[in-house]
């Protein structure tokens, strides 16, 4: 459902509550095989949802499609470490949500583990960003396949 919602934003600018969104949903599912090839009208209603809801729909369809990624990097902790990672990043077209550096729990005192959070374009973007990272960087850890792939 947050996927479909995501859609009909993306796609037709339209804002519609879960119930609204459940028969795209259904589509996209795959529930509906036996509509497949034909001519089909689905009623979308209903715009009675509460932003933060609505917000938190955007990003799970965003995290269902795989566009919004999670990963943790270790990188050096010498002067530019960090922004080498956001730079490549920024190269990349991605846009970084929310970063986080931490030092105190790895045992290699010459590096950083950083935890981030980040938006690609779509799926193609994504598997070129992940690939790269790994190219890029010896430890590299994606925590979610996106579920909607």
């Amino acid at each position: 459902i947050a996927l479909a919602i995501l859609r009909l934003v993306e796609l037709e600018k339209c804002v519609v509550e879960g119930a609204g969104a459940s028969g795209l949903a259904a589509i996209l599912a795959g529930h509906m095989d036996e509509f497949k090839g034909k001519r089909v009208v689905l009623l979308v209603c209903g715009g009675n949802i509460d932003t933060t809801i609505f917000g938190r729909c955007l990003e799970r369809g965003l995290a269902a499609e795989g566009r919004l990624q999670r990963f943790t990097v270790r990188v050096s902790d010498g002067p530019g470490g960090v922004s080498k990672l956001c730079n490549l990043l920024a190269e990349l077209g991605v846009s970084i949500k929310d970063i986080m550096h931490d030092r105190a729990f790895i045992r290699d005192v010459h590096s950083v583990e950083v935890k981030v959070i980040c938006v690609t374009r779509d799926w193609n973007h994504t598997k070129e960003m992940r690939n790269l990272l790994q190219e890029t960087y010896e430890d590299v850890y994606f925590y979610d396949m996106p579920m909607a792939i």
